[in-house]
């Protein structure tokens, strides 16, 4: 026994004599002219709420997969494993920005680049994409331009990180490009306009680099945008502009599974196919089959799993999830405080402007159905700090029906328990509290009225 001995001796005494970098990393810091009381971290498929102290401050653990790009509140900046980072977030003044700790000279050149991009590109998106054509291009090459001077007299301390940024620089060019067209023809209400022959073409041709996902947040953006660019259009060459989701969904799945990367295929699952999990739509089996086979990501098959179950107990004829919230005229109401009603229910925000867009349909259908046998109850998502702005909202604009307000935004029971990733969402109840439609027809919809005569009402 005693041969086994030593070799086992001589690993622990290495083990015991030979630093090993951690595998954690510390991100602490503080933020000025923030109104949230989180702050939240998002990387490639990764994302985290960090608490912040009364001060603004906070400081957490985290144990990164990768090293790369990420974005903490709109702000990139570039994290490693093992490796502590202190930033000091200003965000009426981000030149007042401050960094310390390691990788000081990678996360200072993102700030002076963000600057940089307010500088020359103005901070009213608006405003940029109103440009004319020629404009427009011009401002783009001349932000290329400052960008690589930038990055030219820039020393690094990580090895590889100003190739990879020098390959950001270009993904940000395209990606300024790529939405030109469609947001030049929104902003300026010419929604025929398409650009001219002479419009730079897009120099990305690889839209499946692990690595690159992994730095850039701007590839991130890019690769996502455009995949659903890349199935509208093909969507659009065979099928025209009539909808048909099922068409749509093979195209963009037969496009996904080409993916060969990992994380850049987790990432268009979660962003472009998840949704179709969803109590309206006609592909949620053949949609979570899909993902379920070609998703790598453990967790993020857990919520899709999750998702699925919530979604098949939403069929018609199963009992609703209730809800309990204040009331805009006082109190509480309740589910089953409207119990022999059929109930129709908005689920919205102040924020949200196809939301908005709704109101005044939504008040003609009250105003149709008034007196019968049906009540309309619009519960707003805002956030809690803009619990004032609602009640000032549902005032100004005389909102009818029963308004209430959610006790906590997207993480309430309700909302979580409906599966809803986007609003407004509108949900029809019968007399019993049982479903009819989780995804009901929007009052600007002339199905709500064929769905409301079907049931009696």
């Amino acid at each position: 026994m005693k041969r086994f001995i030593i070799p086992v001796l001589g690993c622990a005494l290495l083990a015991s004599c030979t630093e090993k970098t951690p595998e954690y990393t510390i991100l602490s810091g503080k933020v000025s002219n923030y109104d949230y009381e989180e702050i939240i971290l998002i990387g490639d498929g990764f994302e985290k709420e960090i608490p912040l102290n009364a001060d603004k401050s906070f400081n957490d653990t985290l144990m990164l997969a990768h090293n790369g790009g990420y974005t903490l509140a709109r702000t990139d900046i570039y994290l490693q494993k093992g490796k502590n980072l202190n930033i000091e977030l200003d965000f009426e003044n981000p030149e007042q920005s401050k960094i310390s700790g390691d990788l000081i000279a990678e996360n200072n050149y993102l700030l002076s680049k963000f600057k940089l991009s307010e500088d020359v590109l103005g901070e009213d998106v608006y405003e940029l994409y109103k440009l004319e054509e020629q404009d427009f291009v011009a401002k783009v090459n001349e932000l290329s331009t400052k960008q690589k001077e930038l990055l030219d007299k820039t020393t690094f301390s990580v090895e590889g990180f100003k190739v990879l940024e020098e390959k950001t620089l270009a993904y940000e060019a395209d990606f300024l490009l790529s939405r030109y067209q469609e947001y030049h023809a929104f902003f300026t209400k010419q929604i025929d306009f398409k650009v001219s022959e002479s419009f730079p073409k897009l120099n990305t041709t690889d839209f499946d680099n692990a690595e690159d996902f992994r730095f850039s947040r701007i590839y991130r953006d890019l690769v996502k945008e455009l995949f659903e660019k890349n199935n509208n259009d093909a969507y659009q060459q065979q099928f025209g502009n009539k909808h048909d989701e099922e068409k749509y969904v093979n195209i963009a799945l037969d496009n996904f599974k080409k993916i060969k990367s990992d994380n850049v295929r987790n990432a268009i699952a979660k962003r472009h196919l998840e949704f179709h999990i969803s109590p309206g739509s006609t592909v949620t089996e053949k949609v979570y089959s899909e993902l379920m086979a070609n998703v790598s990501d453990s967790k993020m098959k857990e919520k899709l799993t999750e998702k699925y179950n919530k979604v098949k107990a939403l069929q018609k004829g199963n009992p609703s999830p209730t809800f309990n919230f204040e009331n805009h005229k006082g109190g509480k109401t309740a589910l089953a405080d409207l119990k022999g009603k059929f109930v129709y229910i908005d689920v919205w925000a102040t924020w949200c402007g196809p939301c908005i867009e709704e109101i005044p349909h939504l008040k003609e259908i009250e105003k149709k159905y008034h007196g019968k046998n049906i009540e309309f109850v619009s519960i707003s998502v805002d956030n809690k700090k803009n619990h004032e702005k609602w009640r000032n909202f549902v005032t100004e604009k005389e909102l009818v029906g029963i308004q209430l307000f959610a006790d906590n935004a997207w993480e309430t029971d309700f909302v979580k328990d409906y599966a809803i990733t986007g609003i407004p969402q509108f949900i029809l109840l019968d007399t019993e509290g049982n479903i009819i439609s989780a995804d009901a027809p929007r009052p600007s919809d002339p199905e709500l009225i064929e769905l409301l005569t079907e049931n009696g009402i």
